[in-house]
């Protein structure tokens, strides 16, 4: 994100709860944005949070809230479809807006709060 000029912390730990930053659709590194369009990116950006995740010996059942964001509104039903694909029952706690993105032409950002003893 250097190259934007964004300085942040990728996630940080508070207690029992890990806070990550936003994942977009961008490839981590090349910076170029993903191939697939929305459901591409969102995917992605998942998978991302997925391996940090296992690195920590942590799956996406750790995850208790998640924020997206996405540049049109009108792809909240694909998001919807890409959520549920991917977290199980119990799901996460979530919420989703429309907003313009500041890096490239990404069209999701996501972020998570992770709770490693859920």
């Amino acid at each position: 994100m250097g190259r934007y000029g964004i300085k942040n912390s990728t996630a940080i730990r508070v207690d029992n709860l890990i806070m990550f930053s936003g994942l977009t659709g961008l490839d981590l590194e090349t910076g170029a944005v993903v191939e697939g369009g929305f459901e591409g990116q969102a995917r992605h950006a998942l998978r991302i949070f997925e391996d940090i995740l296992a690195d920590l010996g942590l799956t996406l059942d750790n995850v208790v809230k998640v924020t997206c964001q996405l540049r049109n509104i009108d792809d909240f039903a694909t998001w919807n479809d890409v959520f549920l694909d991917v977290f199980d029952a119990p799901y996460p706690c979530r919420t989703t807006t429309g907003a313009p993105l500041v890096v490239g032409d990404i069209e999701v950002e996501i972020t998570a709060s992770i709770e490693p003893r859920r």
